[in-house]
């Protein structure tokens, strides 16, 4: 098949009566693509583009910015107790 930049062009497919669309045995064997296996489905109406996903691929995405998110926030919070002004002690007189 022909080989693109980021991927490979594995050939044409259709939609059937029930929305069901085959991948081609070659994708599914070199993507490991097993029955049953879920995905993710994206897509953009203007380009007329459908994109999808592995739902483990989305998860460990999904872990991979959320995990730095928590590393974020948690620095941001100790930049912010660092920073902030304290009440300054009463002077004696």
């Amino acid at each position: 098949m022909k080989m693109m930049n980021h991927g490979k062009i594995f050939g044409t497919t259709s939609v059937g009566e029930r929305g069901q669309v085959v991948i081609p045995a070659e994708a599914r064997e070199e993507l490991n693509i097993k029955p049953g296996e879920k995905f993710v489905v994206f897509g953009d109406a203007r380009k007329g583009t459908v994109i999808l996903v592995k739902s483990e691929i989305m998860n460990k995405f999904a872990n991979f910015f959320f995990n730095k998110s928590k590393r974020f926030e948690k620095m941001a919070q100790e930049i912010f107790d660092k920073t902030e002004d304290k009440p300054e002690e009463e002077e004696e007189e």
